[in-house]
């Protein structure tokens, strides 16, 4: 079965590397080639704990709030893994919540 390599970057960490299916979200396939995943909330584009930054390569974003990712941070490649279908090899790096949101509050241990 096909499969595309998605390299995750970290700040301070060598990347990590995970498949996903066609088909599959950015999230399941990072929930299950992981050791680290992705943080997850709702796992259905409402909470913003998976938001991730797409630095390189091809995929269709699903409907997500707007609240977690704007238009114009939807241009400079931010989304949510769970609303991510790649569709073809790709380069993320995790992103922090948006401010101000029960999502943020949360990672921030104010939840």
């Amino acid at each position: 079965m096909p499969h595309y390599t998605i390299t995750l970057h970290h700040p301070d960490q060598p990347c990590e590397q995970f498949r996903v299916a066609p088909g599959q979200s950015l999230l399941a396939g990072a929930e299950a080639g992981l050791q680290r995943p992705v943080p997850v909330g709702c796992r259905c584009g409402g909470c913003g704990l998976c938001r991730v930054r797409i630095l390189q390569g091809p995929y269709q974003r699903q409907c997500m709030s707007r609240r977690h990712v704007s238009l114009e941070q939807a241009e400079q490649g931010y989304a949510l893994a769970c609303r991510v279908l790649p569709e073809g090899d790709l380069e993320i790096e995790l992103a922090t919540p948006c401010p101000d949101t029960p999502a943020a509050r949360l990672c921030n241990g104010h939840g």
